[in-house]
């Protein structure tokens, strides 16, 4: 299990800057960079979303994340082996909000 350290304030899984799931994806197969990466379990603070996307309401500080990034140097068998990972927000396409892993590293070699 990987020590996770979410930032991204506006999901619905995250408190005390920690994710309440059991697990996360780290979605962006073919990326190359951090900013073309993403977590795919990232849920919009809506109210509603907020009410049905949490699957557990204590922030989770080790959890499982699954990560499909075929060249982060981390990517062992769609599993994070990193220490730690930090989820973020970033902007992309003149302002555009997403997540991003901000612990991606490009893999020597790939």
């Amino acid at each position: 299990m990987t020590d996770l350290s979410c930032g991204v304030s506006g999901c619905a899984n995250n408190c005390e800057r920690k994710c309440c799931r059991p697990d996360i994806m780290v979605g962006g197969p073919d990326s190359n960079h951090a900013k073309q990466t993403y977590c795919a379990n990232f849920q919009d603070r809506s109210e509603s979303a907020a009410r049905n996307s949490v699957d557990n309401e204590s922030p989770n500080p080790s959890l499982d994340i699954h990560c499909e990034v075929a060249n982060c140097s981390y990517n062992q068998d769609r599993a994070c082996v990193a220490d730690s990972v930090n989820i973020r927000t970033t902007q992309v396409n003149d302002g555009q909000i997403k997540t991003e892993c901000a612990t991606f590293q490009m893999g020597e070699g790939r």
